[in-house]
Order: C-alpha cells, then sequence, then structure tokens
C-alpha cells in the first residue's frame, strides 16, 4: 500500500505540472481576446465589444460536466440555474447537465473547456490551483467554519484578483458559491485526535489543498475516485475517506463505514466554470444572464444543504453509523503545518483581514 501511495503522489506531481504548463501555453495564444472579471458575479468585461448580438438567432449550447449523482441536492441546485438560463435566454442559452462523471474525468473535462469546446465543469478551488494557485487555500483544513464566511472570502478584492487570473488562464468562472457541506473523516473506526489517523490510508483529492491538509491531521492521503471509494474500504484497499453528509448519503457510505468522526475539517464550496474562449462567443446580455443565474441558484442551493444537515446526520445514524465528538482544537492546531508546507500561513490572515473574520 506504501508503495502505491507513493506512486500516486508522483503521479499527482506530474498531471498537476503538466496542466500548469496547458494553461500558460493557453494563456499566450489566447491573451488579445480574452476578458478580465471584476468579481465572481459581475459583470463581463473586455470581451463584449465583440461580442455578437443577443437577437442573432444562435442557440448557444454548454454540456455541464459533473461528478455528483442525478440524486444529489447539487446536481438540483445546477438543474434550476439551467432551467432559469433558458428561460431567461428565451432558450437560445441551453445548459444541459451530466452527471456522475458520464463526459469523463473532471480533469480531462477542464482540459476540454481550456480548449475552446463548450464545457462547463463543477468543481472546486483545490483543483482550480493548479492554474492558480493561491486560490487553493479555499479548501484548505479549517479555513474558514461555514458558508457565510466563505462567502465574505469570496468578495475581497485578493479572491477578485484570482478570478481575473483565471480568466487569463483560460478560465472563466460562472459563479463560486455552490455549497454540498462540511467534510469528515468515515471508517470502520473513531479518529477522535490527529494521532489516531496515523497510518491510516484516507480517501481524499488529489489536488495540493486536500493532500496536504488531510497529512497534516494525521492520515495518509490516497486520491482515488469518489465512485471507487465503497468497492476500496469494503475491499480495505483503503481505511477510510474524508466526505460531506450529502455524497456519504447518496452513495450509501454507511454500508462500509461504522463511524463518523466529525472533524468538519473543510467547508466545501462549488464552482461552475467554462472556457473564456467559448464564453467570449455569447452575446454580452447572456453573459451576464449566465453568470447572474448561476450565482442565484447557487446561493439557494447552498441555503438547502445547510438547512438539510440534521437530517442528513440523521440518516447516517438510521443506518447504523455512531457520531463521534472529536478534539477539535487538536486537529484545528494539526491543520496549521499545512499552511506552513504550502506557504499560506500569512496569507491566511491577510485573507481573514480583508473579509473581516
Amino acid at each position: 500500500m506504501k508503495n502505491r501511495v507513493i506512486i500516486q503522489q508522483i503521479l499527482n506531481y506530474c498531471i498537476s505540472h503538466q496542466k500548469k504548463l496547458l494553461s500558460g501555453l493557453l494563456a499566450a495564444t489566447m491573451a488579445c481576446s480574452l476578458a478580465a472579471c471584476g468579481g465572481s458575479n459581475s459583470a463581463p468585461s473586455g470581451s463584449n465589444s465583440s461580442a455578437p448580438a443577443a437577437d442573432d438567432g444562435k442557440v448557444y449550447e454548454l454540456k455541464l460536466s459533473t461528478t455528483q449523482t442525478d440524486t444529489s441536492m447539487i446536481y438540483a441546485g445546477l438543474k434550476a440555474a439551467a432551467d432559469k438560463v433558458a428561460e431567461d435566454t428565451n432558450g437560445k442559452v441551453k445548459v444541459t447537465i451530466y452527471p456522475s462523471s458520464q463526459l469523463g474525468a473532471e480533469e480531462d473535462m477542464i482540459d476540454q473547456a481550456l480548449q475552446g469546446m463548450g464545457i462547463a465543469v463543477l468543481t472546486d478551488a483545490g483543483r482550480l490551483s493548479s492554474y492558480v494557485n493561491d486560490i487553493g487555500i479555499l479548501n484548505m483544513a479549517y479555513f474558514v467554519d461555514n458558508y457565510e464566511d466563505g462567502c465574505k472570502v469570496m468578495e475581497t478584492a485578493t479572491f477578485k484578483g484570482w478570478d481575473e487570473e483565471l480568466v487569463k488562464a483560460g478560465i472563466r468562472s460562472l459563479c463560486y458559491n455552490y455549497y454540498d457541506g462540511a467534510r469528515s473523516f468515515m471508517g470502520p473506526k473513531e479518529y477522535k485526535t490527529p494521532a489516531d489517523l496515523n497510518g491510516v490510508v484516507v480517501r481524499t483529492p488529489g489536488a495540493d489543498p486536500y493532500s496536504r491538509s488531510i497529512e497534516a491531521l494525521g492520515a495518509t492521503p490516497y486520491n482515488i475516485a469518489w465512485s471507487e471509494v465503497y468497492n476500496s474500504i469494503q475491499t480495505k484497499a483503503i481505511d477510510a475517506c474524508e466526505v460531506q453528509y450529502t455524497s456519504a448519503v447518496s452513495s450509501k457510505i454507511f454500508e462500509v463505514c461504522n463511524y463518523v468522526s466529525k472533524t468538519e475539517h473543510i467547508n466545501l464550496f462549488n464552482i461552475v466554470i467554462c472556457g473564456e474562449a467559448w464564453f467570449s462567443t455569447l452575446p454580452a446580455e447572456y453573459q451576464q444572464i449566465l453568470k447572474d443565474d448561476f450565482f442565484s441558484c447557487a446561493y439557494d442551493s447552498a441555503q438547502e444543504v445547510i438547512a438539510a444537515q440534521a437530517d442528513l446526520e440523521k440518516q447516517l445514524v438510521d443506518n447504523g453509523m455512531t457520531i463521534v465528538e472529536v478534539d477539535l482544537d487538536a486537529f484545528k492546531e494539526a491543520a496549521k503545518s499545512a499552511y506552513e508546507k504550502l506557504g499560506w500561513t500569512d496569507l491566511r490572515e491577510q485573507m481573514y483581514q480583508e473579509a473581516g473574520l
């Protein structure tokens, strides 16, 4: 297992650097046409002067890829946005949701969006750190305690600057504020302190903000697709996972895990992105509708997810899981080393000051 973990970490490192190179090459070739964004839900600028008119009769199609199943709460939130976009553009912008990675792996879909295809992806700041490094801090352990604090961070000048950097790299965010709840450790044993995770192989996404955070909290991070986690825990290929309640319930992780060690270490914000090359072909009116509708529907979806937490926890308990209260102070203290390793200790304090946290 140790050899497998080492090989996986080497592959993740190579993939991350390959994506940075691709991003740089695309940015160089597209620099003349890309526009900067004034904020997470502000009006598009720059490319609008050459955008076609909204009444040109053309139908613009966007395929939105997500790892979420079609029974998940976020899928419902994405569908609401797609329906609202269709209504507000009189059917001229058609967004089709493809759940359960039907179109392919998340990283592959981001690459296709960068190439100018009509592809959108539900992703997160950890994965986008391959293109704009510092934005990954949003997915670090104990960076924010709740949804409201995360939204305050998104309104800072620094965060908006990262959004502009993504545009220059060929990535256009439609919104940053979908939310899936807080992630906790789930497995066959209790993990009350970081010491309890020593030697425990835990599935986590491969991006550095995730893997460094899980490592700092005491576990051995291991990256496999979420769709493989149930079977991997069942066959003891890995020991545990860290996941939010929404996905734990929909994937029936309670059938292979006995305990929820309630660390709530990462509040999971999800981001909808598409390629700037495709986005710039839209009429300016449709660009704004796309951003406004996704932003508002993401907020509504987040409120539903927050309201559902107690019921989701009850479903886990009713299906045999035990909720374990942990030494939260010990986990928060352990997380600090991840910020140090990634060079984000000062950035963390800067963001707190800007956001008033």
